[in-house]
């Protein structure tokens, strides 16, 4: 035999599997020649052809959320995503789970959805319950799977089935159980058999629309273990996919769905991961010319915390139009698809905004209730008429509730937290760390050409406070690369090194700290936060300070609980305002606020509660009632009017009004006219 060395030996072996049929997954594990290039130190990079990345997701549970941030994934642990199976019949009794053949939302994405979310919660937080039924939707995933490699309750089922995917790559990354490879070999020797005659389209335009979603579980599988077979299906599934990038540049291109809230989220994900494949600048342009301050979209659907305005289809740049929570947490999974693969810094800074702002807007404090749209200005949250085309009167859509607006909304934002967190920090292709986003946590990982352990811990208040300290934990000196995303809003940040300050640190930049590191190392990063003032519909203003939006504290009557759910545990409530908000900022300068800030010292458990918010912003203010501004709309009476075109006179007297960060508020008012001071 030829001499073709271990990996000529390697990919021989592989392709005679995959020919033949075995279970390669489980083979090639049993040999102990698998790798995950995120897992081991020293090999961090696609294999050929893939275009290199600079950022590789670390494996869940590798970073480990602590203080105020790990409290977010005990409350859904102890809230939502614990009890749904007792809340919602079509995820406790999923055909997935049941082997039942009820049909319908029984069969389609709700149960995947809350396993998706579910799996991630259970491996990031280290729960031994959560654990525990997570491993009864893998269990039952794979009984499910047929002898041709299809699986669950329908036939050829490709959007529902790619959820899946998503989950049993997370599990196996988390357990390395060889089961759930051998799983997806074979389901995906079976859709490259069977999508030339049964494309994605063919089986529902969600497919066709969500198609990145069953390629970034291709390209990580290749990754894994190689295989000619598995960049057919790479190329086959670009093929059959949306032409995202298309669309995004100037809102052509062949595509199903586009305007859909959700679609246009998570779509996001799809032109970084065919640029992979294709290299083609146009994929690589993809998600920049979606987000882009100047893009159409951006100017069409933009919104203060990056989100679109879409309640179900995109809609326009009213104040009072919302955005849907399965957009909210696909766009923060497709954030951390679309940095690790591009490695802009600014995709960090949108990844925060999202996080830290609209996610936990859309959540009630104690994550026992969800709101399937939120309203940048939403001064109350009654089951009116809100003239939405989809889940409008009598959903409870902008309630806080566990039954707010469809079932999707709240089956699928079990992972928003999850992956946020899991995202945190990601390996370098030149064998060192990235820290992508702020907050406190701790990541262990490989590190250096030799794969050694080490520890990092993340001291800080963030993003509420200015400094995170970063502390090394090491058994003995190593060499790796550490590089900091600087946010692009920070003016003027500082690293200090063991004390020594370093230079030309630049904002929107990744800043690459190379040294040998020691036990005890300490970097501190200074980020000053001046709030800033950006330009909406009519003119209005927002005020942001570092990654946060601030928005109107209203005082609120007591809520009321119109229904209750699980004994009592669960209700949908109605909030409605007890203190004015019909209020214009005075500026002196539009684009330079006065304001005075109030930082608490120590940080809550829960700082996206009203009253506990950490940062209060004072500026002055005087009420108008210009154009009705402070009442409601006649035609939509859950809708506030919007705000007059701003500069608008200011006769009346002086007040001082109070910001709370976007994601304390349960209503709130944040895009406000404003006077000439």
């Amino acid at each position: 035999m030829k001499n073709i060395g271990k990996n000529g030996v390697q990919k021989h072996v592989r392709e005679l599997l995959f020919a033949a049929g075995l279970r390669l997954s489980a083979c090639l594990f049993c040999f102990g020649i698998m790798h995950h290039p995120a897992m081991a130190g020293h090999d961090t990079s696609n294999r050929a052809p893939l275009q290199s990345q600079p950022y590789m997701s670390l494996p869940p549970g590798s970073v480990k959320a602590a203080g105020w941030l790990k409290h977010q994934l005990e409350m859904q642990r102890d809230g939502l995503t614990g009890d749904a199976e007792t809340l919602y019949a079509d995820i406790g009794q999923s055909d997935w789970i049941s082997g039942k053949t009820q049909g319908g939302e029984y069969a389609w994405e709700r149960g995947p959805y809350y396993a998706k979310g579910l799996i991630s919660l259970a491996y990031v937080l280290d729960d031994a319950g959560l654990k525990s039924k997570a491993r009864k939707w893998i269990d039952q995933i794979i009984v499910s799977q047929r002898p041709d490699g299809d699986f669950g309750p329908k036939k050829r089922n490709w959007w529902a089935n790619m959820i899946v995917l998503h989950y049993m790559r997370d599990y196996y990354e988390a357990t390395h159980d060889a089961r759930a490879l051998a799983f997806l070999d074979k389901y995906f020797r079976f859709q490259l058999k069977t999508l030339p005659g049964h494309p994605l389209h063919k089986d529902s335009k969600w497919a066709q629309a969500r198609g990145g979603d069953n390629l970034e579980i291709v390209i990580w599988l290749y990754n894994l273990q190689g295989g000619d077979e598995l960049l057919k299906l790479a190329n086959l599934l670009m093929e059959q996919t949306g032409q995202w990038e298309q669309y995004y540049a100037d809102g052509t291109g062949i595509n199903a769905y586009p305007e859909h809230i959700v679609n246009v989220m998570q779509g996001l994900k799809t032109p970084p991961l065919m640029y992979l494949l294709s290299h083609k600048q146009s994929h690589r342009d993809g998600y920049w010319n979606a987000t882009k301050a100047d893009g159409w979209l951006m100017k069409q659907y933009g919104r203060v915390d990056h989100m679109f305005n879409g309640t179900e289809g995109l809609t326009d740049r009213s104040s009072t139009e919302g955005t849907e929570l399965c957009a909210i947490v696909e766009r923060i999974l497709s954030c951390t698809v679309a940095i690790g693969i591009l490695g802009d810094a600014y995709i960090g800074d949108q990844l925060e905004t999202v996080a830290y702002n609209a996610l936990p807007a859309a959540l009630s404090p104690d994550i026992k209730g969800l709101r399937y749209y939120s309203l940048q200005n939403q001064p109350k949250c009654t089951d009116e008429n809100l003239g939405f085309k989809q889940n409008g009167t009598g959903k409870s859509s902008i309630c806080p509730s566990p039954h707010s607006g469809f079932g999707c909304c709240r089956s699928n934002f079990h992972f928003g937290w999850p992956k946020f967190i899991q995202n945190m920090w990601m390996a370098t292709e030149d064998h060192g760390l990235a820290i992508i986003t702020y907050g406190p946590n701790s990541v262990t990982a490989k590190v250096g050409t030799k794969g050694e352990k080490v520890s990092i811990r993340q001291d800080t208040g963030y993003p509420f406070h200015t400094v995170s300290t970063l502390t090394v934990a090491t058994d003995k000196r190593v060499v790796f690369p550490l590089k900091v995303r600087i946010p692009g809003w920070c003016l003027a940040p500082n690293i200090h090194v063991n004390g020594k300050k370093l230079e030309e640190v630049t904002p929107g930049k990744f800043f690459e700290i190379a040294r040998t590191w020691e036990n005890g190392d300490v970097v501190k990063l200074e980020f000053p936060m001046t709030p800033r003032v950006s330009h909406w519909i009519n003119n209005s203003v927002a005020i942001s300070r570092g990654p946060l939006v601030y928005s109107l504290l209203i005082e609120e009557e007591p809520w009321k609980s119109t229904k209750d759910f699980n004994d009592n545990t669960y209700h949908t409530y109605e909030i409605r305002p007890a203190s004015a908000w019909h209020y214009a900022l005075l500026l002196k300068n539009p684009d330079m606020p006065e304001i005075e800030t109030s930082v608490s010292d120590t940080i809550p458990l829960q700082p996206f509660k009203t009253s506990d918010a950490p940062v209060r912003l004072k500026l002055k203010a005087v009420k108008t009632s210009k154009d009705g501004w402070g009442t409601y709309r006649k035609d939509f009476c859950a809708r506030a009017t919007e705000p007059p075109v701003s500069p608008v006179e200011a006769p009346g007297t002086t007040a001082s009004i109070t910001l709370v960060p976007y994601g304390s508020t349960g209503i709130r008012v944040t895009l406000f006219p404003w006077a000439k001071n």
